[in-house]
């Protein structure tokens, strides 16, 4: 979906040479950040599975961190592979793992068109623990997940009522006019395009935006268990990502 499917980035392309290459340590992350590919070369990992790729485009060079990343994967004869957005829709994946740590009952799947014309389930539609006005309802969310703050948009004195969920930064405008022809009010995902935003508080929708890592690593961490279950002889772990940027107030009217 929207380009995001999942492949080896780096290491054999052929069916032949991933045939005759043997893995048996593998390291899960988010993205491959060149903290998450240190740790890879350290830990002496065969494979590296993420689910945000190396390379989200086609690139015709390789400069700066992008050759370093690549240098230190190559060299320690590490392969990347990213899981791609089926891992977000599959049952269990990302939108469930989040879905049941929000404490949330799943009540229907929320679809859209894949990128061969297929309809997926992007999303999730859930019904919140108990009756919360939306203020309420983001202080919820908050505690369940480990919050310091949530980017809200919206009306913080309406009623929840059904949830969309869609993990992550996928949700573009054809989710926000579905989700409106279908009287869902309330949108939990990971990051919204600024557009996008405004266009959901246009059509009356109100959105609560996590973090786009918040709301993937759960979903990773269950891959790492859904591996380990499959494959006991192999030695899988998980390292976080994690959000770099904190939300901060302005202290200057405190001094006044």
């Amino acid at each position: 979906m929207r380009g995001l499917e999942g492949r080896v980035e780096i290491g054999p392309q052929t069916e032949t040479e991933q045939a005759n290459t043997t893995i048996n340590r593998i390291l899960i992350a988010t993205y491959p950040s060149a903290r998450v590919v240190t740790k890879a070369t350290q830990d002496k990992a065969n494979l590296l599975v993420t689910y945000r790729p190396l390379f989200p485009f086609a690139i015709d060079r390789l400069s700066g961190l992008d050759l370093v990343r690549v240098r230190l994967l190559a060299k320690n004869y590490i392969s990347s592979y990213v899981i791609g957005s089926g891992w977000l829709c599959n049952r269990d994946g990302l939108n469930d793992a989040l879905i049941e740590g929000l404490g949330f009952k799943k009540i229907g799947n929320f679809m859209t068109e894949s990128d061969f014309n297929q309809s997926i389930a992007i999303g999730r539609i859930c019904k919140p623990a108990g009756v919360k006005n939306q203020s309420g309802f983001v202080n919820y969310v908050a505690g369940k997940i480990g919050l310091d703050t949530v980017l809200f948009s919206g009306d913080l004195d309406d009623e929840v009522k059904e949830v969309l969920v869609i993990a992550g930064n996928s949700v573009d405008m054809p989710e926000i006019i579905n989700a409106k022809n279908q009287n869902l009010d309330t949108l939990i995902t990971g990051e919204l395009s600024p557009e996008i935003r405004l266009l959901a508080n246009e059509e009356g929708i109100n959105t609560l935006e996590l973090g786009a890592f918040a709301t993937e690593e759960p979903g990773m961490k269950r891959l790492r268990d859904v591996i380990s279950l499959d494959f006991p002889e192999m030695k899988v772990e998980f390292t976080e990502s994690g959000s770099i940027a904190k939300a901060l107030r302005p202290y200057k009217d405190d001094m006044a």
